[in-house]
């Protein structure tokens, strides 16, 4: 068994939130010391209770591993992805700005809605909401981190399936 495996979720394979948290922590501590842009995207599916109420459980489990394999598609290995919730996951990226951030999360966002996911109950397509936040000279992680998240937010208060940055 590899030393890594309580450390990435066995649904998505994504890093789970601890370990994603600490490679975060390491990668702002660099690109501070470095001068090098950091931008983290937090990334949320519209909906979720109601996909799992009509299609299933299974389904939307699928549709969650689909989401990482297109996140991971999207960014080309640019940076961890973590899973941050049931529904949410965060990406770091480093030496990455803002404003290419935003373009990689609009990228997943199109990708996405034009997927199609199978359930018994019919065909459907995931939707989400991303939060985009570039590190600011002396912000600590979690602030970074929280600063994605409420951009997310923002994006699912102006209606879902859009990308807000900070």
């Amino acid at each position: 068994m590899s030393e890594h495996a309580p450390q990435v979720c066995p649904l998505t394979g994504a890093y789970l939130r601890p370990y994603f948290e600490s490679l975060l922590a390491k990668a702002v501590s660099d690109a501070h010391h470095a001068r090098i842009p950091l931008t983290v995207l937090w990334v949320d599916v519209d909906e979720t209770q109601e996909g799992n109420d009509t299609h299933g459980r299974e389904a939307m489990d699928a549709a969650l591993s689909g989401l990482v394999d297109e996140l991971a598609e999207e960014l080309d290995g640019r940076g961890p992805i973590g899973r941050m919730e049931a529904d949410a996951f965060a990406v770091s990226l480093y030496a990455v700005t803002p404003d290419m951030g935003a373009r990689l999360a609009e990228g997943l966002r199109r990708r996405l809605a034009a997927r199609r996911f199978h359930a018994e109950a019919g065909d459907f397509h995931l939707t989400v909401s991303a939060g985009v936040a570039g590190l600011r000279p002396g912000e600590p992680y979690g602030n970074l981190l929280d600063a994605a998240e409420a951009a997310c937010v923002q994006a699912k208060q102006a209606g879902r399936d859009q990308v807000v940055v900070r």
